[in-house]
């Protein structure tokens, strides 16, 4: 067989570039600490990071959207923490006022104080988020959902009729994905926690929340008549909202506790999705180290041997 020059040196050339090849694939292996550069360097397992990768990055969105809705609720339900405190204080001030030794005067202090703490109720249904919305107006969340009613006042919507206090707010709950097949409430509506209380009975009473207040103001103003039967009939349906309030923050909790449930689990899955990515991509050091070295020292010799290849003639003979 004839070997000419430019085989010689053909031959020299590809196994020389072959090496450099398998060593510059090393080193960015060591430099990246990922085993798999490429599909081509496995494509069996390219295509299973890929799957995974993909549905790593769903679970996390939806562990992003269960921190939000956590934190939503949690903005609701210390809300309606504040609301039911507030109420617990209208209890005791109407039941103080029911002594029958109470001056008009007397009377008329307690209901000063009821209407500061009608101010805050107003003011705690106003609330809004971090983001500036409203968290109890339903979708109309840009909307300030509660006012008082004056002479300038729209009519009062929903059929509640000689209202105190108008809603502006709609009968929606905004939601979160927080499962693919689940759409989580992170809200309540203003329709539902302070126009259309329910009562002991379970159905809806006709007054809202700041209805029954303003009542009861009116009652013990000292300007006013005082009528007793309209006190403990005003009492009673306080004790009614702070059940109905306690009912509804005892919803918004529930909705917290499934969320803690849904989170542990997605933060398993994650775990186990990490733990396989790992498995396929990470680089073991201690290999490629060695694969480094075999592959160097292969280098090194092919070029050796190129050196001495290419200068074989047979003028060097003569």
């Amino acid at each position: 067989m004839r070997v000419s020059t430019s085989m010689i040196f053909n031959n020299g050339s590809n196994g020389i570039q072959s090496r450099q090849s398998d060593l510059y694939k090393i080193q960015s292996q060591l430099s990246s600490g990922r085993r798999i550069q490429t599909p081509e360097d496995d494509p069996i397992g390219a295509s299973e990071v890929l799957q995974i990768s993909q549905s790593n990055a769903v679970n996390s969105q939806y562990l992003e959207n269960q921190a939000n809705a956590q934190g939503q609720l949690a903005y609701v339900e210390s809300t309606l923490g504040g609301i039911g405190d507030a109420l617990l204080r209208v209890t005791e001030l109407a039941t103080k006022g029911e002594g029958v030794s109470l001056s008009a005067a007397e009377r008329g202090m307690i209901a000063t104080e009821l209407k500061g703490l009608l101010a805050n109720l107003i003011g705690l249904a106003n609330t809004q988020d971090g983001t500036g919305k409203y968290i109890f107006a339903g979708y109309n969340s840009s909307i300030k959902p509660f006012s008082a009613v004056t002479q300038s006042t729209p009519p009062p919507v929903y059929g509640l009729g000689n209202t105190y206090v108008t809603y502006s707010g709609d009968a929606g709950k905004p939601t979160l994905s927080v499962t693919a097949s689940n759409e989580m409430a992170v809200s309540e509506n203003g329709l539902d926690v302070f126009m259309l209380v329910k009562n002991a009975s379970g159905s809806v009473s006709g007054k809202s929340l700041f209805d029954t207040v303003q009542n009861l103001i009116n009652n013990m103003d000292g300007s006013l008549t005082y009528d007793s039967a309209k006190q403990a009939t005003a009492i009673v349906e306080v004790r009614s909202l702070i059940s109905h309030i306690s009912t509804v923050r005892a919803s918004v909790g529930a909705r917290q506790n499934s969320l803690d449930g849904l989170t542990s689990a997605g933060e398993d899955v994650k775990y186990l999705y990490d733990s396989r990515l790992a498995e396929l991509q990470n680089l073991d050091y201690t290999a490629a180290i060695s694969e480094y070295a075999n592959v160097k020292m292969q280098l090194e010799a092919a070029q050796l041997s190129f050196k001495q290849s290419s200068q074989l003639s047979l003028f060097s003979l003569l």
